[in-house]
């Protein structure tokens, strides 16, 4: 089967990559299309996707992709519209039958931030959801807009690198801090958020605090925004020794050598979750669905900042919920197979 997987920017590049590997490694031929070059986290090879350097909308009217048999549109908002428009009425001019079009969410997402991302999937061919939580609310969303016909299928944490990479804890304790530089969006803040980490590591020398960007970050620090704790801590100029700047490209390697592992709302914190790692949603700004802190809402993992310390009860916590987990998507390994299948059973 010929696949393509139409995405812009992050995190849609990322999570199609994933996807777009274990499709292939399934027997799917897939090719990746998205604006520019190839991503660094995009590595090309065998047995990984092919990229093709299109626009969305130029994409949606390539000769290319009409020899496709189906198209996973993985955009946001009124992009996904525009593509689906483009592409049908394209194809209608030319006397073509368009490609079969799935999508879905491309972070795990919950409640009205689940409703905003899953309205403007209505009437693509097929939505594909994480898990059996956002599959009970889509259910919910058609029921309410009479939209009964909606085809849907589970497909896990597809979008989340949850691939075990092993475990290699430092000699020294090391709390890996997520930083997303957009939350909490006031400065102020961030800037209160950094010196609280900044006192905890003064007070305890004998940890590593490691702040890691979610996302890329500008290279220039100069551009970096002032909501980012990296940010404060460049401009910190007696920051401690142990309190550490790292790099969005080393979260992975970061996050696995981590002892335990803290941040607000970041998709990241499933994926130390599911790794094992003892994890601390931030409690201390609220379930704000801004910053889809809902998501996390049964997790088990919700603490203050106050209550962490000292920082040796990071070792002791509780794992997250396991229901709560499974219900995001965790409990469905074959979902790029359940996909395939799907896909298959249209075009027979």
């Amino acid at each position: 089967m010929r696949l393509g997987l139409i995405c812009d920017g992050e995190p849609g590049v990322s999570a199609c990559w994933r996807l777009g590997r274990d499709l292939q490694l399934l027997g799917a031929s897939v090719t990746l299309i998205a604006p520019g070059p190839p991503h660094a986290t995009s590595a090309l090879g065998p047995g990984n996707p092919s990229w093709l350097s299109l626009s969305p909308l130029v994409a949606a009217t390539s000769e290319l992709v009409f020899e496709l048999d189906a198209l996973g549109v993985f955009l946001e908002g009124a992009a996904l519209g525009q593509f689906r428009e483009v592409h049908r009425t394209a194809a209608q001019l030319s006397g073509r039958k368009p490609a079969l079009l799935f999508t879905g969410p491309i972070r795990p997402l919950c409640g009205d931030a689940l409703m905003e991302d899953l309205i403007p999937r209505l009437g693509f061919d097929l939505i594909c959801v994480q898990g059996e939580a956002q599959s009970e609310e889509l259910h919910w969303l058609l029921r309410s807009c009479g939209a009964s016909g909606q085809a849907s299928e589970k497909l896990g944490l597809w979008c989340l690198d949850t691939d075990p990479i092993g475990h290699a804890p430092t000699q020294d304790p090391v709390l890996l801090v997520l930083d997303q530089p957009e939350v909490p969006p006031s400065p102020f803040a961030n800037g209160v958020l950094y010196q609280r980490l900044r006192t905890i590591a003064l007070d305890t020398p004998s940890w590593q605090i490691r702040l890691q960007p979610d996302a890329p970050l500008a290279e220039d620090p100069a551009l970096w925004p002032d909501t980012s704790l990296l940010w404060h801590a460049l401009t910190d100029r007696r920051r401690p020794a142990n309190l550490q700047l790292g790099e969005a490209d080393d979260l992975e390697s970061a996050l696995m050598h981590a002892s335990a592992c803290l941040g607000i709302a970041s998709s990241w914190l499933i994926t130390a979750m599911v790794w094992g790692k003892p994890t601390v949603v931030l409690g201390d700004y609220g379930i704000r669905t801004d910053f889809n802190g809902p998501l996390f809402f049964g997790s088990g993992c919700m603490q203050r900042l106050a209550d962490c310390l000292p920082l040796e009860r990071l070792r002791t916590l509780p794992p997250v919920n396991a229901h709560w987990l499974d219900a995001r998507g965790w409990a469905i390994a074959d979902g790029p197979a359940r996909l395939l299948r799907r896909l298959e059973g249209w075009l027979r």
